[in-house]
């Protein structure tokens, strides 16, 4: 199991990896050298990617999930029950971002609820929005 903190990436974050933000490219390494984990919502994929060498610190953090038993990155996807847990909690918030209300789901442990994950994102208000508890956990991108 790697030790150390666990990320929540949301499309801003991803935004500035693109870009080479050189914390992110930092983050990227630590949890390329099994020093943090990091979550990314497919959904979150699908809003940034678009392809090309412009892509290359994006290409390279997805690609760690794509490695053999290892816990560096997960990739949260929308399967039929993740569906309907962001379902029902856009009806709790109304906030109806399906992806700021995953990546904040994200953050919080499946089996506890605890908040157990860093969000990294461009929009605090918009997560915050979904579950106002994840403020101390929140990191400005």
């Amino acid at each position: 199991m790697i030790a150390g903190p666990r990320y929540v990436f949301d499309t801003g974050a991803l935004i500035k990896l693109e870009r080479q933000d050189r914390r992110l490219i930092r983050l990227v390494e630590h949890i390329r050298r099994g020093r943090a984990r990091a979550v990314v919502p497919r959904v979150v994929i699908a809003e940034v990617w678009r392809g090309g060498s412009r892509q290359a610190h994006l290409a390279r953090l997805l690609r760690l999930a794509e490695a053999p038993a290892t816990e560096q990155l997960t990739i949260d996807e929308l399967t039929p029950d993740r569906a309907r847990q962001i379902g029902k909690k856009i009806g709790e918030c109304g906030h109806d971002d399906i992806v700021d209300v995953n990546v904040a789901l994200c953050a919080r442990n499946q089996v506890t609820g605890a908040v157990d994950a860093v969000v990294l994102t461009a929009d605090r208000s918009d997560i915050l929005r979904v579950d106002p508890d994840l403020h101390p956990a929140i990191v400005d991108v």
